[in-house]
């Protein structure tokens, strides 16, 4: 587990601002942008995956960004949403521990294309925390093939 954190660590610093201003002037790059909260993941954090499993998911460039007042014209647009939170069954001393804890979340997810609204896709998944949560990556997955390879999205 903590192998898998510091691979995340290293594809969040891999993005730089200067990654992120090339992504909005190289109209083949795809960028990632995210609100809401993950458990697990910071912002940063979040975006960075969801950028690094789109591409492999597509073979197309992804790059974490931010949403900003100037978005950028082909971008995915990933809003997350906790409907609730369950503890499952399990302690540690008497107190509930964070490994039990699944978040149910709501993410809508919309593609931008060419600064054009293409689709929207809403899914809710179950997750625990983290990158090695299988229900996230099935979702990022899900979200990939729908917006991307059963649609046959027009690319710049």
């Amino acid at each position: 587990m903590r192998m898998a954190k510091m691979v995340l660590a290293a594809v969040v610093f891999s993005f730089s601002l200067a990654d992120i201003a090339e992504a909005a002037a190289t109209p083949d790059i795809i960028v990632i942008e995210v609100s809401g909260e993950v458990p697990g993941f910071t912002q940063a954090q979040l975006a960075a995956y969801l950028a690094q499993k789109m591409q492999e998911e597509t073979a197309l460039h992804f790059a974490a960004g931010e949403p900003g007042e100037n978005p950028v014209p082909n971008r995915v647009v990933w809003s997350f949403k906790t409907l609730r939170k369950v503890w499952k069954g399990g302690s540690h001393s008497g107190f509930p521990s964070p490994t039990y804890l699944v978040s149910y979340l709501r993410a809508e997810v919309k593609l931008y294309l060419k600064g054009s609204y293409q689709m929207t896709m809403d899914t809710h998944p179950s997750v625990i925390s983290g990158p090695d949560d299988k229900a996230l990556s099935e979702m990022v997955h899900d979200a990939a093939h729908a917006l991307f390879i059963e649609n046959k999205t027009d690319m710049p």
